[in-house]
């Protein structure tokens, strides 16, 4: 493809992509053009590959498609979590128990501290949830968006409640055919850890129901 080409393609594809189907645009030299679609949309990545064959390369949430619905990752199992120090307590609160397959929530951790101590740890935010099996750590579905984060970490002296954004997100990730996670019920986990420091102490919240439909 020359440079017009890709450029072409590229705003065809822009007029024909809702924004929030849209997630990603990008070229390699020479082709092909590099489309992000959200989970849950392989109907509209079939008329892009239809109409523009191999001068696009589509994924869909976490699969690719060429021509057929690709198979997503599997992803892995949590980590068993350190015990939380005493007087910590963590909860989850979810926007909404119930989301569409393929959509994104939002939610956000509460963190209280009773004492003895005070509670300091740069998690960063927002942090990802992750949808889990019932009564597992087997994650399933997560977000697949770009994050632009940032530090967070306020002190928490004991009697002190703080709350930490959360971003959430149903792409398929159970080693199975398709980008959004199936209908269902599910739950849903925070990892609460320090950026940058696996070796450190980290915890999870306790889980939280949620309806994909």
């Amino acid at each position: 493809m020359t440079t017009e080409q890709v450029q072409q393609v590229r705003n065809a594809l822009m007029a024909l992509i809702d924004s929030n189907q849209f997630r990603m645009f990008g070229s390699c030299p020479g082709g092909p053009v590099l489309v992000g679609l959200a989970p849950g949309n392989e109907p509209l990545a079939h008329r892009i590959w239809a109409q523009y064959g191999n001068n696009v390369a589509i994924t869909i949430g976490l699969t690719s498609y060429d021509g057929s619905p690709g198979r997503s990752p599997l992803c892995g199992i949590l980590e068993p979590p350190s015990p939380l120090p005493v007087g910590l307590r963590l909860a989850l609160h979810l926007q909404a128990h119930s989301v569409r397959s393929g959509s994104s929530f939002n939610a956000s951790v509460i963190v209280s501290e009773s004492g003895p101590d005070s509670f300091l740890m740069d998690t960063g935010q927002p942090l990802q949830a992750v949808v889990v099996r019932p009564g597992t750590r087997q994650v399933v579905g997560v977000f697949s968006d770009p994050i632009g984060g940032t530090g967070y970490g306020p002190p928490l002296a004991p009697g002190q409640t703080g709350t930490i954004p959360v971003v959430g997100g149903t792409a398929r990730c159970d080693g199975e055919i398709g980008s959004a996670l199936p209908p269902g019920n599910y739950q849903v986990v925070v990892r609460v850890a320090p950026e940058g420091h696996p070796s450190l102490p980290s915890y999870l919240t306790p889980p939280v129901a949620l309806r994909v439909s």
